[in-house]
Order: C-alpha cells, then structure tokens, then sequence
C-alpha cells in the first residue's frame, strides 16, 4: 500500500501534483473497502463516487478559472495509479471522465460555464464509437438520437462527450464531430457484463430526438488537434496523446498486485510441492519478482517519459499563438508506442505475480484475481493495443504518409 513518506520510491509525486496525489492516496481504503462491491453490481457504490468527489477527482481536468485542478499529464497518470491500489474500476471512471473534460474544455466559454458554472465537480463520460446515429438539423442545432456503448461512469457522470455527425446549415453535409449533452437528457441501457473492469459500469447511453445546440458540438478534427490557440496548455494536447492517461488505472492495478504478493512473500507462504520453507527461498521466486518489479518499472518509465514529454510539448506553445507544441510525427507516434509496450509489460508482470501465488491467486475472495481481470480488460481497450501501436511507430518510424489511426 502506498504511504506518505515514499519520498525516496519511484511513485513519488511530481512536483506540484503532490497535493492532488496525497488527496487520491487518501481516498484509496475507501475504494478498496467497496471495490468488491463494485465487481459484483457492474457500477461503483455511492461510497466510491463520494471518495472520488470528495478528493477531487472529478476536476482534475477542469479549468483552473472555473476552481478546477487543470492537472497536466503526468499529474493524472500519478493520481489514477494511486487510485488503482484501492480500485481498478474507479481508477478508469477518473482517467475517463479526465479526458472528457479536457476535451469539453475546449468547445469555449459557453460550454465550459454550462458545465462547470455551479461547481466544477462534475463527472463527464464519453463514447468516440457509436453504435447508431441518426440526425437532423433543428432550430440552433440538431435533434440526435442513437446508441452508445462503452460509456464508463454513466451512472455516475452529470454530461457526456458522445460522437456523432455535423450537419452544415443546409442539413446536408455530415462531418464527424464530437457533442456535449447533458446526462439528463439521455437513458442508460445497462449493456456492461465483462469479465473485468465491471464496476465502471461502462453502460450504453441511448438518446431519443434529443436536442443539441451548435455550440455544443464540435468537429473531431478539431478534437484530434487540440486547442493550439488555448492560453491553458492542458487544452494543446490533442486527443490522440491524451490516451496515455488511460494507463494510469493499469499501472495502478500492477503495483497492487505486486504489493499483495510481495506482502504473502513475507509472511513466509511456504513453496507447495516442494521443500522450500517459504517462496522466499526459491530462487525461481525470486528471479520472477525481480523481472516483475522490472517490467512494472519499465512501464513506468515509459510511460511517465511520455507524459512529461506532452506536458512540455505543450508548454511550449506561447498563449494566444497557433502552436500546439506536439508536432513532431515520429515523437507523438511514439507516444503511442510508449502506451501499447506498457500495456504489454504490465500484463506481464501480473501473469509472473500471480504464477507466484499459484492457484490461491485465483480464488474469488482474493483481490488479486480482481485486479488481474481489470487489467486485462482495461489494457484490451483499442487506443492501448500493443500491435496497433507498434505499427503507428513502425510506419511513423520510415515516413509512411498514410496511417492506420486518426488518434495520433
């Protein structure tokens, strides 16, 4: 379990991310206590979303001006993965509703008082991939209606970001874009019955002629740019290198495994089926938990090299210009790759770990069997492939023009 004195540990906080980091490790026995309450129902308890609410992590990425934390990067990738020692599932609802919010931030003033105007702790989810949609151009914007799927937090979030197609003022020509509608006015069709990551509850939204104004909506080009002319860099970053953040629930769930084990190693387990006293005095134990805390390392440091490349990237553009910072092709594809190789390494480590506690791994009150489910799932979702992203470098790597991926 992580503590307040890591002063000198690898999870330490980064700079001026320590407050929220403190305020996420606080809330992370809350989150243990309910996380198999989470499991069993497929959506967190009240208890859950309270602890999150009350550390404040349903503003991390709301604009400072409006009392939000505005948090870079790297400051959710800290926060998510402290939350995951309690968590997986409320982990990703955070980095979710993280990510929606910088995106919502970036429609303008309008929407950002709309949303944030009473209090800026408001859970948002998404959905970039609906099922069906239909729309039609209406007085001062469109009626929509269709179906989306994957929606983490639904239960809990106030707005969603859903895609769906824009329609010129002739209500003829569609472009993909991207639009803020408030929970209210949506249902929840409870679709979410996986195998792990089952308490974000990550439902399917549906909308019935329901009414979005144009200043709600925003073209996905403009989402996969960022906001270059943004005097806050958070709102630079464009949507493809905002899926690292993702990785911080996974990153989280791998070091709580190796905690629990290490933890069962030290009360002296002994080794079954063989005449070691304890899995301490195995060698092969041994050598697995080193290359478990290695892959586990290496996945950080990708991962946190990554985040604090993006932060300065964007940084670097001067408030009021048209700089984005992240402009270097190969650089963002690498990103990407960062991501996947993460991915691919935290699940590894997690399959040495729980060789090592055997079969009792696996029982159903034991968390580890939770957290390795949440892990598998979680690191399965498409922007986090390992493949995918090893060929968005490969091709960025020897100048391929043409790409396999929007989010880049």
């Amino acid at each position: 379990m992580l503590t307040t004195d890591e002063q000198s540990s690898p999870r330490t906080p980064h700079g001026g991310s320590a407050r929220i980091c403190f305020a996420a490790r606080k809330a992370v026995p809350v989150l243990r206590e309910f996380a198999g309450q989470a499991d069993e129902e497929s959506r967190l308890p009240g208890e859950s979303a309270d602890a999150l609410a009350n550390a404040g992590m349903f503003r991390l990425a709301v604009p400072a001006t409006l009392g939000g934390h505005e948090a870079s990067v790297r400051t959710c990738l800290e926060a998510t993965a402290a939350l995951a020692h309690g968590c997986a599932a409320a982990s990703w609802i955070t980095a979710i509703s993280y990510g929606a919010q910088q995106i919502a931030a970036s429609f303008g003033e309008r929407v950002r008082s709309e949303l944030w105007g009473d209090t800026p702790d408001v859970p948002l989810c998404g959905s970039f991939n609906p099922a069906t949609v239909t729309v039609t151009r209406a007085d001062g914007g469109q009626l929509v209606s269709g179906r989306w799927p994957w929606s983490s937090g639904a239960h809990h979030a106030r707005w969603a970001v859903l895609a769906m197609p824009k329609l010129d003022a002739t209500g003829q020509e569609t472009r993909p874009a991207l639009a803020a509608i408030p929970l209210a006015e949506l249902a929840i069709e409870e679709t979410w019955d996986m195998a792990g990551m089952r308490g974000t509850g990550s439902h399917t939204l549906t909308a019935e002629q329901c009414f979005v104004p144009d200043h709600r909506i925003r073209l996905f080009a403009a989402v996969l740019a960022g906001a270059p002319g943004s005097a806050e860099p958070l709102y630079r970053v464009p949507a493809g290198a905002m899926t690292i953040t993702l990785m911080g629930p996974l990153l989280g769930a791998a070091e709580e495994i190796f905690d629990l084990t290490m933890a069962a190693v030290e009360k002296g387990k002994p080794m079954a089926s063989s005449f070691y006293r304890s899995l301490a005095d195995s060698p092969g134990i041994q050598g697995s938990l080193a290359d478990a805390a290695t892959l586990i390392d290496s996945a950080r440091l990708h991962l946190f090299s990554s985040a604090d490349y993006i932060d300065a990237a964007v940084a670097d553009g001067a408030a009021g210009t048209d700089r984005v910072g992240i402009t270097d092709s190969v650089a963002r594809a690498r990103v990407r790759m960062d991501t996947g190789y993460a991915a691919k390494c935290l699940r590894e480590a997690a399959r040495l770990l729980l060789s090592i506690g055997g079969a009792s791994s696996f029982a159903r009150g034991n968390p580890v069997q939770r957290l390795w489910r949440d892990l598998e799932t979680g690191s399965r979702q498409p922007t986090l492939s390992t493949d995918l992203n090893r060929e968005i470098y490969g091709r960025a790597l020897v100048g391929a023009q043409d790409q396999v991926s929007l989010l880049i």
